[in-house]
C-alpha cells in the first residue's frame, strides 16, 4: 500500500521506511526537517509545518491508503513549547482530518510511556487504560499528552479507519541520536543519589517490527511496546559501557533545566524517570498483535555504541 510517513527525516523513521519499502510498500516521507535521505527507496518533501497547506497538497496529490505518524517532538526548552506545541498538536489534528478529507483508511502513529508521568505512587506493570498524568509534575508534557489523547479521541469517534497508537519504552539502540541513547553512550550518565528505579528499554529493531505488525493486523487500539525485562537505572548505565555520574536532587534538577535550554536532547523531565519507576505491561500488543520484543534488555543496552551498520 501507500504510506504516507512522518517525520521522514528521523532515524527511526528511516529504519521504518527502509523496512516498509523491503516489506513491498510505497513509502512517501515528510518532515519540518530539511533532510533528504538518500539511502532508502522512498521519496521525501520537506512542509513547513503540519498543518500548512502544503500538507493537503501532499495527501490531494499522493492520496496514501495509510498515514504512518512519527512527526512527533518530546521536551526541549520552554522557548521550544509554541513550535512543538503546533507540530505536536496541531499538526495532529490537521493530519487526522486530512486523512477523513481524503479517505485514508489507516492510521499508525507513535506516542511514549512518558505519558503515563513517573509518580512516586505509580503502580507496576500500567497497562494502557492507565491515566495520562506526565502534565501534573511537568507543564512541557502537555503538547505530548494532548498529541496521544488526540490520536486516541480520533480513533473512537472515527471507526471507519483503522487507528493504532503505539506507547514504546525508551528506544535504545545503534542508530539514534534520541534522549536516552545519547545518555547511555558518554562516559558519564547521571544517577540521582539515593534512586535506582527500575527502567525498561526497547531495541530500535523490535520498535520497527511494532510498526510492521501494526500496519499488517490492521487492529484498532492503544499498545504499551516493551523490551524484555527491566534493569536498575544504574545497572543499564553499567551495560551500556559508562559509569554513574552520582548527582543529588538539589543539583541535578536546576541543572536539567538549564541544560534543556541549549541541549534539547537532555529534557528536564527525564530527571524525575531517573527517580521513580514507570514499568508498563505490554500484554495488549502481545494478545491483540501477536507482537513481543525479540532483543533482551542486555543486548538492547549493549547496542548502543556498536558502529551503526548502513541503512541499505
Amino acid at each position: 500500500m501507500k504510506i504516507l510517513l512522518t517525520g521522514a527525516a528521523g532515524r527511526l523513521a528511516r529504519l521504518a521506511a527502509h523496512a516498509l519499502v523491503a516489506d513491498g510498500h510505497e513509502v512517501v516521507g515528510i518532515d519540518v526537517r530539511y533532510r533528504p535521505n538518500p539511502d532508502i527507496d522512498a521519496r521525501f518533501e520537506w512542509v513547513k509545518r503540519y498543518d500548512h497547506r502544503h500538507v493537503t497538497e501532499v495527501f490531494r496529490r499522493e492520496r496514501p491508503e495509510l498515514l504512518l505518524h512519527l512527526g512527533v517532538r518530546a521536551g526541549g526548552s520552554q522557548a521550544q513549547a509554541k513550535s512543538r506545541y503546533t507540530q505536536n498538536v496541531l499538526g495532529t489534528r490537521h493530519l487526522l482530518d486530512l486523512c477523513l478529507q481524503y479517505g485514508v483508511g489507516r492510521v499508525v502513529a507513535l506516542s511514549t510511556f512518558h505519558v503515563y508521568g513517573a509518580h512516586p505512587h505509580n503502580p507496576t506493570f500500567m497497562s494502557e487504560d492507565h491515566p495520562l498524568r506526565a502534565v501534573q509534575t511537568f507543564p512541557e508534557l502537555q503538547d505530548v499528552v494532548e498529541l496521544d489523547h488526540a490520536v486516541t479521541t480520533f480513533m473512537w469517534r472515527h471507526r471507519s479507519v483503522r487507528t493504532v497508537l503505539l506507547r514504546p519504552v525508551h528506544i535504545t539502540g545503534s542508530h539514534l541520536h534520541n534522549q536516552v541513547s545519547t545518555l547511555l553512550r558518554n562516559d558519564y550518565t547521571p544517577r540521582l543519589i539515593g534512586f535506582n528505579p527500575m527502567m525498561q528499554f526497547i531495541h530500535q529493531s523490535d520498535v520497527v517490527r511494532a510498526i510492521q505488525v501494526a500496519i499488517e493486523r490492521g487492529n484498532y487500539g492503544v499498545y504499551n511496546i516493551a523490551g524484555e525485562g527491566a534493569l536498575p537505572w544504574r545497572t543499564a548505565i553499567e551495560t551500556a559501557g559508562g559509569r554513574p555520574l552520582h548527582l543529588p536532587t538539589w543539583v541535578a534538577y536546576p541543572g536539567a533545566r538549564a541544560v534543556s535550554m541549549v541541549y534539547p536532547a537532555f529534557p528536564e523531565h527525564l530527571m524525575d524517570f531517573f527517580r521513580y519507576p514507570v514499568i508498563v505491561t505490554d500484554q495488549a500488543a502481545r494478545t491483540d498483535l501477536g507482537w513481543k520484543a525479540q532483543t533482551s534488555v542486555l543486548d538492547t543496552l549493549r547496542s548502543v555504541r556498536d558502529v551503526p551498520p548502513p541503512i541499505v
